[in-house]
């Protein structure tokens, strides 16, 4: 049986419990909900988050500075009557200023790129166990009866690949954090989104069927 896992596919249940246990441990040791397109996210912007962390520096020292902070905004965006009346019970559509806040705590990106490097490595060893591993530069030959062997067929990959981060994006999250963690929670949006993400798969998968025969 042990050798049949390790050249075919695993059963649903293991394969269900390796998941879950992936994704409760991300929890566990970040404290943040599992994406593997968040992550890559983060690690494409390092600049930008660590010019974020930056910034809040100041309030994690002095957490009574963000409720400073927050008030001056809100008296700048809706003037000094709006803003006292919201904080007496009066007003309607703006949320009362709290006393005291704190910045949220950023997983470094360094975090979320050893996330990414243990998925390839995985797949790698998983592979080499297996011994299914073999060193290959294209999608197999459906793919290449439907777009060729040349540049084009590579113009068609990045450009599925930019579809997929903008897709990612608009929706909040990818197939991982929406199919994993959202609809573990029973995330309306995450049902929806993992929903739309595998009936779309389906669909092209029968649609690029009927074309290559």
């Amino acid at each position: 049986m042990i050798d049949n896992w390790m050249t075919g596919y695993w059963p649903w249940w293991l394969g269900s419990i390796a998941l879950a246990v992936i994704a409760v441990g991300f929890w566990l040791l970040l404290h943040k909900t599992m994406g593997v397109s968040g992550s890559w996210a983060n690690v494409v912007g390092w600049r930008d988050a660590r010019a974020v962390a930056r910034a809040e520096a100041p309030f994690r020292v002095n957490a009574a500075a963000m409720g400073d902070a927050l008030l001056a905004a809100t008296l700048a965006e809706f003037g000094e009557q709006a803003t006292m009346d919201s904080l007496s019970g009066g007003g309607a559509g703006i949320a009362a200023a709290p006393a005291a806040a704190t910045a949220q705590r950023r997983t470094p990106w360094t975090a979320h790129f050893t996330f990414l490097v243990s998925l390839f490595l995985g797949g790698l060893f998983a592979s080499l166990l297996s011994g299914s591993f073999v060193l290959r530069f294209d999608l197999g030959a459906t793919y290449t009866q439907l777009f060729g062997s040349g540049w084009q067929s590579w113009m068609m990959l990045m450009l599925g690949g930019g579809l997929v981060g903008f897709g990612t994006q608009m929706a909040g999250g990818c197939s991982s954090g929406h199919g994993l963690t959202g609809c573990a929670r029973l995330a309306p949006a995450s049902l929806l989104a993992t929903a739309l993400f595998f009936g779309t798969a389906v669909g092209v998968s029968l649609l690029i069927q009927m074309v290559a025969k």
